[in-house]
């Protein structure tokens, strides 16, 4: 596996937030989202270590966590090592709650019952909005989201048209773009179009640490 970082810290979003967490990072993205927060996780200027499954999980077993998160870049580019390190978890200790964050550009070939996804709905903000596969909407079960990360009005309008086009059975997550919007503008936008099944999010590891920090 080609490794970014693997670290231990609390998640900062989604249903595990402010919980102990191990965080793996995999190298490398398909797309390149104008707001991405992990510039150095591809490129020519990334750098990464080539790590055996075994290996990682021995790492991910030292640092005592039960809930992980594999992250990016993109995890999925690395689909058959990450089955394999899954699987590895899941005979070593049954407890293993695995999510995975994706970029939603790839809809995933498998399904574990330790594990759920985070699939990331991207907005024209983002300028990769066309690279999005909406079969994620279909394969989403309860157990997974849908997030949406917005820095603008016209990106939460695309959110509302979005998720009226493709029904879900996952759960449906807004953030803000760093910087580009308040949450309160969020928020209201929630309550004028009575947005009932859309949970409002922000990234609370920015504000403990420098928004920048890696390993956090």
């Amino acid at each position: 596996m080609n490794v970014v970082e693997l670290f231990s810290s609390i998640d900062g979003e989604g249903r595990r937030q402010g919980l102990l967490t191990t965080f793996l990072r995999l190298h490398d993205c398909n797309i390149r989202c104008s707001y991405c927060d992990t510039l150095y996780s591809y490129g020519p200027n990334s750098t990464f270590e080539n790590i055996n499954v075994q290996d990682v999980a021995n790492r991910i077993e030292e640092l005592g966590n039960y809930r992980i998160t594999i992250t990016g870049g993109e995890p999925l580019l690395q689909e058959v090592e990450v089955i394999e390190l899954i699987d590895e978890l899941a005979k070593r200790n049954e407890n293993y709650d695995i999510n995975i964050e994706t970029n939603g550009t790839i809809v995933p070939s498998f399904h574990r019952p330790n594990t759920w996804f985070t699939y990331d709905y991207k907005t024209p903000s983002s300028l990769a909005e066309e690279y999005v596969d909406v079969d994620i909407f279909k394969v989403a079960t309860e157990r997974d989201i849908i997030k949406f990360v917005v820095g603008s009005l016209e990106d939460l309008d695309a959110m509302r048209r979005v998720i009226v086009t493709y029904p879900t059975k996952g759960q449906i997550y807004v953030s803000p773009v760093w910087g580009c919007i308040e949450g309160a503008t969020i928020i209201d936008y929630m309550k004028a179009y009575n947005l009932q099944d859309v949970r409002f999010q922000l990234q609370i590891h920015k504000f403990i640490w420098d928004p920048n920090a890696k390993g956090v």
